[in-house]
């Protein structure tokens, strides 16, 4: 990314844009380790990184780097700043290759990972139509139930549910899935319908994922906590609700999975009034991934509806 000395000069901008071209220097200047090299770099004069530099922190009120005439260190603030002008500066570097690839037939791999089950019924449809628009682009798709290292598989995009804890990976939101209470004709009639929320203790459960021993949920305006009892345990969100249809007792379904079978009578809805906690589903990646992968990534942001 370089900078017009004449315009640095000459043209008037914003303070806002002023503000994001002086991050775009800082973090250039962060990553080359020094103003002489951040400035050769930009095709700009030390005196004007110098002045970019000196603007943020005026702005922000805090020091963000020590320098003198041979050493370039960072501040704790610069350390901290430094990560959201990188990010910024990425960004625009990413935008502008990913018009560069409209200008061709986009070619390379994209490599993506996501769980077996979610993964055939949401994803899977998704990357069929991104097939059909880049078929030059090779797909690399792993279904895995477990949440692999990104970095040692080499893979650049992951979908997995929940809050993200590894600060060093990118979520986005891709999903939110509604979640219901769920069990068969069958069952019910050998154990009578839950008709209150204290009748849930009473029942059993298909428990997914193991660890889930406690269903937490709204029932009018008052959050509720059901201790989950049963003889079916299991890691595999298709056995659940392969269990659940087979009649061997409540769970909490997603509603991609309980959509079709309310619709056919496989399955009943168990005290509707009560609402569980929706699936929130991340597209998840590294900070820097190829050029295929973010034409995946983008195309999956746009296509998934936010709500299922």
């Amino acid at each position: 990314m370089k900078f017009d000395n004449q315009s640095e000069q000459h043209a008037p901008f914003s303070p806002i844009l002023d503000e994001l071209r002086a991050m775009a220097v800082f973090a250039t200047v962060v990553r080359t380790g020094s103003f002489a090299a951040g400035a050769r770099a930009l095709g700009l004069t030390r005196a004007v990184v110098s002045h970019h530099v000196r603007s943020l922190e005026t702005k922000l009120g805090v020091p963000l780097a020590q320098r003198s005439t041979r050493s370039f260190s960072l501040t704790p603030a610069g350390e901290a700043f430094r990560v959201h002008c990188e990010r910024l500066l990425d960004e625009a570097s990413d935008g502008i290759r990913g018009m560069e690839l409209l200008r061709a037939e986009p070619r390379g791999e994209a490599r993506i990972t996501c769980s077996h089950h979610f993964g055939n019924k949401r994803i899977l449809p998704a990357l069929l139509d991104f097939r059909r628009r880049y078929p030059a682009i090779r797909l690399h798709v792993a279904m895995n139930d477990t949440n692999v290292d990104l970095v040692q598989q080499g893979i650049e995009l992951a979908v997995r549910a929940g809050p993200l804890a590894d600060s060093e990976l990118i979520a986005r939101r891709l999903l939110i899935e509604p979640t219901m209470l769920c069990a068969s004709p069958a069952y019910l009639r050998r154990h009578r319908s839950p008709v209150t929320v204290a009748d849930l203790s009473d029942h059993r459960w298909v428990i997914y994922p193991p660890t889930q021993r406690v269903l937490t949920a709204n029932c009018e305006g008052k959050s509720i906590a059901v201790q989950l009892r049963g003889d079916i345990v299991t890691d595999s969100a298709a056995s659940r609700l392969s269990f659940v249809l087979a009649g061997e007792g409540i769970a909490r379904l997603p509603a991609y999975d309980a959509a079709a079978p309310l619709a056919s009578g496989e399955l009943v809805r168990v005290l509707p009034e009560l609402e569980t906690a929706a699936l929130e589903i991340y597209l998840v990646h590294g900070r820097r991934i190829g050029p295929s992968a973010r034409l995946l990534r983008d195309f999956l942001l746009t296509a998934m509806p936010e709500t299922g």
